[in-house]
């Protein structure tokens, strides 16, 4: 069959109009790849969730992002004949490498079919998110050994997954790291944030990204009602749409009488949002029980804001490495001592400066390189 063009990579990936942090940085993924040069395509989904299963109001993004690179709806992961044409039109453009960014088992059948009937002389390449999910799916192990079939190598986004998928594979696995978006809106002064918020000048502590069970925001509303007895002006905000029953966690406020110190927008937000809320807060905490890798660190990284995250694997090691917040073993009360550390003046201060220091590490430029060299 004669090739209608050639590519150096096509990117099979969640991508505009779909939502989320998934989509934004593949995003700057083949925008960076664009800019060195490196021509690239990226092919997102006709479908991607069933309706049924899906748990948010809606799955695409009201943003429409500035790209130097074609985005074409190709995929539907319920419809196995569109793979087998999915696969014919792969090979017809022939790119040199393929890339699956798999971040949820409901991906691994599609993949696994296309793969199989990809030419011989396409690499594939398996970009992966998380590789153990933080919520049970039926059969996954199944999915997962689908998927590590598909690929020829792995490239993760955090060194955590990258020795899970070592422990998985005999193929070759390049452990890597989230990098920080830089096409995301201006810092700005707290000040205008707050305008732009129409939020009174006071201490804020930020939870931001859809709320899960996984996430720990329970044990977060606890942590804060410890924190905030000793810190009068401190507020809680929880932002982002909630995949979990709203109502128990607005019980669970109510029972511990902070209903005037706890702030909730239950909402997929935009990026000039996010940034007003990141910049009005003296830090951002992430209470998770599981982890792979975050986006939500790198995106704190922007704007020079510490953290404080729970002690497990996915989330500490950055923070370690760098010195940039606060880590907390399983309670409340150490979560409540995490955060009173954190909005320390001279340890805020020093969080945030050793951030600035280290952002350099996590351009998606030296990611690429990277890339290209694997």
């Amino acid at each position: 069959m004669k090739k209608s063009s050639s590519i150096d990579y096509l990117i099979i990936s969640s991508a505009y109009p779909y939502r989320g942090g998934i989509s934004d940085s593949t995003h700057s993924l083949v925008n960076q790849m664009s800019n060195q040069n490196i021509s690239s395509e990226v092919w997102t989904f006709k479908l991607l969730y069933p309706k049924l299963f899906f748990p948010g109001k809606t799955q695409y993004s009201q943003e429409v992002l500035k790209s130097n690179f074609k985005i074409v709806r190709q995929i539907n992961t319920l419809n196995p004949i569109n793979w087998i044409l999915s696969a014919r039109k792969i090979n017809k453009i022939g790119p040199k490498k393929v890339i699956f960014r798999y971040w949820t088992p409901l991906l691994s059948l599609s993949y696994f079919t296309i793969s199989c009937l990809l030419n011989n002389r396409t690499k594939v390449i398996g970009l992966v998110d998380n590789w153990t999910g933080h919520e049970k799916i039926l059969f996954e192990g199944v999915f997962r050994r689908l998927f590590i079939k598909s690929c020829d190598s792995f490239i993760s986004f955090s060194k955590n997954v990258g020795e899970k998928l070592k422990n998985s594979t005999n193929k070759e696995v390049l452990p890597l790291f989230h990098p920080i978006n830089d096409d995301l809106p201006n810092k700005i002064s707290k000040d205008e944030a707050l305008s732009n918020l129409d939020l009174p000048s006071k201490k804020y502590i930020l939870f931001i990204g859809l709320i899960r069970k996984y996430k720990g925001v329970e044990s977060l509303i606890k942590a804060f009602h410890y924190a905030s007895k000793e810190h009068e002006d401190l507020k809680l905000i929880i932002a982002g749409e909630f995949y979990d029953d709203i109502n128990i966690y607005k019980r669970l406020i109510k029972r511990k009488d902070l209903e005037d110190k706890v702030i909730i927008d239950n909402d997929f937000l935009k990026s000039s949002k996010i940034r007003d809320y990141i910049c009005i807060s003296d830090l951002i905490i992430q209470p998770y029980k599981k982890a792979s890798q975050s986006g939500i660190t790198p995106l704190a990284y922007y704007y020079d804001k510490p953290l404080v995250v729970s002690n497990i694997e996915g989330l500490k090691e950055i923070i370690i490495e760098d010195q940039s917040g606060e880590i907390f073993s399983e309670t409340p009360a150490n979560m409540a001592m995490a955060i009173k550390n954190c909005i320390n003046p001279e340890s805020n201060r020093t969080y945030s400066n050793n951030i600035a220091k280290s952002k350099l590490k996590y351009s998606w430029l030296r990611f690429v390189k990277k890339v290209e060299a694997f």
